[in-house]
């Protein structure tokens, strides 16, 4: 009996570090590199990514696409994911180390901001499933009514909820089958749109009108987008690397499962809009139709089979990552009702049905928030923490309070985010696209973003009373 009841503790304790906030001890840990790095590129390579290459073919040539998709991508991410070093060290999310910067009750108020901002993603994954099912059925001479359309879209919600509610397990296996189906994916459509137009109508493709007299305006708003794509990892990137064995594993995972399998199908998405718009006059960033149009129908079925698993897996990965994100904020609620949680404001999202409409401009202004973030955590853990963090304060432990600050908010973290959203707007507005200052501009609204936060951040640290405030867990160091 006694035996049973310590396996049955035993099995709650790691349920509690897999599936909440409590750190993962090395014993526990179940991810080498490779089954990470599958893990987030099946993260990050949902059909979004064909949204995101057809976009950046409206603004830039092929060749200036291809630099900016890959170096811009892998760039912010070799930068900003370095505290995930942390994560796979102690076993911890981002959001823990977080709240030595924002506060106890300030990490809850970014939490509930970032999924705000960054869950609508899920919902451009089921608008794209829904787009590929319907388009498919059109190519069978049959016309699905709106109300079969927005089924599907709560169909791969549903779906990928489902896979996340099983746990880690089913969401690994499925990955392993999915990611090198993808890839398979990807080059089988990057060889059909390069063999059914000429080579040179993608290699030299210009885009005829970007909109803007300037032509270095599109090569940086397209670097921005790049930047503002990869940026918006970040409120879960520690999720899979905590539970990776090693630091090198648990960093190059997120850099190489995202930044080049991301890139890559972002590229793809670019070859397969300019072929399609070669041959018939209009970008298209649906797959199905591009395999049916420039190749044979089989290959479109085909399509099918793997962009369904796609935006379902990514489904699963998101619902996972963000269920253990707001564990840290939510400690009374369980894992599998934080998903359902995420399922219905997914769904929500796509009854209204809307947002890929608004889908530049809601990757940027969801860059607004992230750039800061990213700053924050960065310049916190290497150059004011130091990479050294009260656990016991972190998890508020009795008599342990050195992260509540003013009522658990830390007032110069969040100063610091509200300036490094205002940094952004200031020289772009995302929503009209209007460039207020284009000195700064070049740097991108991003980019700019990200400096000018950290660099705030760690000036104000240096001011005396500002670094007592903020480094008042000196004396209850554990990490």
């Amino acid at each position: 009996m006694e035996k049973m009841e310590k396996m049955d503790v035993d099995s709650q304790i790691q349920r509690e570090a897999l599936f909440g906030c409590a750190p993962v001890l090395q014993s526990e840990r179940v991810y080498g590199l490779l089954d990470a790095m599958l893990i987030l590129s099946g993260y990050c390579i949902a059909t979004w990514s064909y949204t995101q290459g057809s976009y950046l073919a409206t603004l830039v040539g092929f060749k200036q696409l291809l630099i900016g998709a890959f170096l811009g991508a892998i760039l912010m991410l070799a930068i900003y994911q370095l505290p995930v070093i942390l994560s796979v060290r102690y076993g911890i999310d981002i959001w823990i180390w977080l709240k030595s910067v924002f506060g106890h009750k300030g990490v809850t108020l970014m939490t509930v901001i970032i999924i705000l901002i960054n869950y609508p993603w899920y919902a451009v994954c089921a608008d794209l499933f829904a787009s590929s099912m319907s388009s498919l059925a059109q190519l069978a001479g049959i016309a699905l009514p709106q109300s079969i359309v927005l089924l599907l879209r709560l169909l791969c919600v549903a779906i990928g909820t489902f896979i996340a509610y099983q746990g880690l397990d089913a969401i690994t296996k499925s990955t392993r089958i999915l990611v090198p189906l993808l890839l398979a994916l990807g080059v089988m459509v990057v060889i059909v749109g390069f063999s059914s137009v000429p080579f040179s109508a993608i290699w030299n493709y210009k885009p005829q009108e970007t909109g803007y007299n300037n032509s270095i305006i599109p090569y940086i708003i397209s670097i921005e987008a790049n930047f503002a794509f990869v940026i918006t990892l970040v409120g879960g990137m520690a999720e899979v690397p905590r539970l990776a064995k090693k630091e090198n594993s648990g960093f190059w995972a997120g850099v190489i499962g995202q930044g080049v399998s991301g890139s890559f199908f972002v590229v793809v998405g670019s070859v397969m809009a300019i072929a399609m718009q070669y041959v018939t006059g209009e970008m298209i960033d649906d797959p199905t139709v591009m395999l049916a149009t420039l190749s044979v129908p089989a290959l479109a079925c085909s399509s099918l089979l793997l962009v369904a698993f796609a935006n379902i897996g990514t489904q699963a990965v998101g619902a996972y990552i963000y269920g253990v994100m707001l564990k840290t904020s939510f400690k009374r609620l369980s894992y599998r009702m934080l998903i359902m949680i995420l399922a219905i404001y997914a769904a929500l999202l796509c009854v209204w049905g809307k947002i890929i409409d608004y889908f530049g401009s809601f990757l940027t202004i969801s860059a607004c928030i992230y750039a800061p973030l990213a700053a924050l955590l960065f310049v916190d853990f290497f150059f004011v923490r130091k990479q050294k963090l009260s656990l016991r304060s972190a998890y508020k432990l009795k008599g342990y309070n050195a992260y509540e600050y003013t009522k658990g908010f830390n007032i110069v973290g969040l100063a610091c985010v509200a300036a490094g959203v205002a940094m952004s707007l200031l020289i772009y507005n995302p929503v009209t696209g209007e460039i207020h200052n284009m000195l700064l501009f070049h740097l991108t609204p991003t980019g700019f973003s990200f400096l000018g936060t950290g660099a705030l951040y760690y000036l104000l640290s240096l001011i005396p009373a500002v670094r007592k405030y903020i480094l008042r867990d000196r004396d209850e160091i554990t990490v």
